[in-house]
């Protein structure tokens, strides 16, 4: 069965959460009130978070947590996987040990999208041999806990290698990455760089585990012009039973994706 979740702020603000992490618990009514079944949240660390107070806030909002999305301390303090600085890398993974924590106590995924982006010049073989031995610890790290890590697939625009659902099926061979990795596949980035979305969901397979919703511009589902009900029709018929999640832009308002939200996933659930 397929799960549906939103990207929800909880610590620092996103442009991906209609609602700014002050207003949380506000985010969990819409969620419920709108159909969903779950959360993503968006966590930069751990200070002042309880991991503990999460659990309950989702739990009286009927709601669990689908993974915990980690990219904002690629800005915000400078960690990436991917560093020659290895202290860098140090914190980072010391970062993913945390967040594979906190997803053991909510029953969720940990995400790795700008977590593995890079200024470094490497090629595709060196890319994924310094990416492949940076997560090493965190995987096993998160498979002695139980959690699943998802490596996203983002476009050539925001990191440098591991673009399409391809690519990043051939860093699974390359890496001979355990069950308990997979790929989140985002339909915003795939409109960039998959030629063919039924293709792609085919190429992923298993390892598909998670999937974001934006529309072509990256704003909500209906506002661009991606085939949205073809790509969920073609996940159902795939046997996909992971999360589909609204990770959005708030375009054209954050009001609209409040006000329409509920429609679109009563209408997918009814596809």
């Amino acid at each position: 069965m397929i799960t549906f979740s939103a990207t929800l702020a909880c610590q620092y603000d996103t442009p991906f959460s209609p609602f700014p992490a002050a207003q949380f618990t506000r985010g969990l009514t819409w969620l419920s009130h709108s159909g969903f079944d779950a959360a993503e949240l968006c966590i930069n660390d751990y200070a002042g978070v309880e991991v503990a107070a999460l659990r309950e806030a989702l739990d009286r909002a009927g709601l669990g947590c689908t993974t915990i999305a980690t990219g904002q301390a690629c800005k915000r303090d400078g960690l990436t996987l991917l560093s020659a600085e290895k202290s860098v890398v140090r914190r980072t993974q010391e970062r993913l040990f945390a967040h594979i924590d906190a997803a053991a106590q909510l029953g969720s995924h940990v995400t790795i999208g700008s977590l593995r982006a890079t200024d470094l010049p490497l090629d595709t073989p060196q890319y994924m041999n310094e990416l492949a031995t940076a997560l090493f610890p965190c995987v096993e790290y998160a498979r002695r806990n139980g959690v699943v890590l998802i490596l996203e697939a983002l476009n050539r625009y925001e990191v440098c290698q591991l673009h399409s659902a391809q690519e990043m099926m051939d860093y699974m061979a390359f890496s001979d990455a355990p069950e308990n990795v997979g790929v989140l596949w985002d339909l915003f980035h795939a409109g960039i760089e998959d030629a063919d979305f039924s293709t792609a969901i085919a190429t992923l397979g298993a390892r598909l585990r998670h999937v974001h919703l934006a529309d072509s511009n990256r704003g909500f589902p209906g506002y661009g012009h991606l085939p949205l009900d073809e790509v969920y029709t073609t996940l159902r018929l795939a046997g996909y039973q992971g999360a589909v999640s609204l990770e959005c832009l708030c375009r054209p308002s954050a009001q609209t994706v409040i006000e329409e939200a509920g429609e679109l996933i009563a209408r997918l659930r009814r596809l």
